[in-house]
């Protein structure tokens, strides 16, 4: 997975004064302590490496031009409600609250990568792949209406991510194979190594995503 964010990348933005080694340690430890029983550390585990991005690219944002400040500071968006979701979805029952800070995740996403180009192939590829899913993976009754809802959404953020090259294109699809996984797993049935597959593949996401910010202000496009 680590393959399709360019390691040279990986390895240019880990150079830069070692910014992104806390967010690969967060990484570390939640994979060999996190996890277990909801708790306030369980929910602090998980919400560290996006955190860490998230820090990342608000210092990153400062001092930034035009339109990159702009398109950094919606990446951060999308980070902050994300963490936010991590930490709401540690608790079961606090499920569709956890899922709507996601949508916002999303839409925060979108418009940073804006509108071109259109890539209307990529739409109708991604929405007909997205509608096909919830009715091979239908959702329990109380979410039958917000799973359909979401899973269009994030096939806008993976079309708009998708639609330009840079380190978002990875992102948001690794971003929608997470999602994807998770929605099997509690939607279908259990999925081996669930919790290694859904997290790894989300932090790589939302580690392309935040590439894209970190990016030299020339390389990223002004959002439409």
């Amino acid at each position: 997975m680590l393959k399709m964010i360019s390691s040279s990348d990986l390895m240019k933005a880990v150079g830069r004064s070692g910014r992104l080694v806390p967010f690969f340690k967060a990484v570390c430890v939640y994979f060999v302590v996190g996890g277990g029983a909801p708790s306030l550390s369980a929910a602090a585990l998980k919400c560290a490496p996006v955190l860490c991005l998230l820090l990342c690219v608000l210092v990153r944002a400062r001092g930034a031009p035009q339109p990159h400040r702009r398109y950094a500071h919606r990446v951060a968006t999308g980070l902050a409600l994300s963490a936010a979701g991590d930490a709401l979805l540690v608790w079961p029952q606090h499920f569709v609250a956890g899922m709507a800070a996601f949508a916002g995740a999303h839409v925060a996403y979108i418009l940073a990568f804006g509108w071109q180009p259109r890539a209307y192939g990529a739409a109708l590829a991604l929405a007909a792949g997205a509608l096909a899913y919830v009715r091979a993976v239908p959702a329990p009754a109380p979410l039958r209406a917000l799973v359909p809802a979401y899973a269009l959404l994030l096939a806008a953020m993976a079309w708009r991510g998708t639609a330009r090259a840079g380190a978002q294109r990875p992102g948001a699809l690794l971003f929608l194979l997470s999602d994807a996984i998770l929605g099997y797993g509690l939607f279908a049935e259990p999925v081996p190594y669930n919790q290694a597959l859904v997290m790894s593949t989300y932090y790589l996401g939302q580690l392309g995503i935040a590439l894209s910010a970190l990016e030299p202000a020339r390389a990223v496009a002004a959002p439409q």
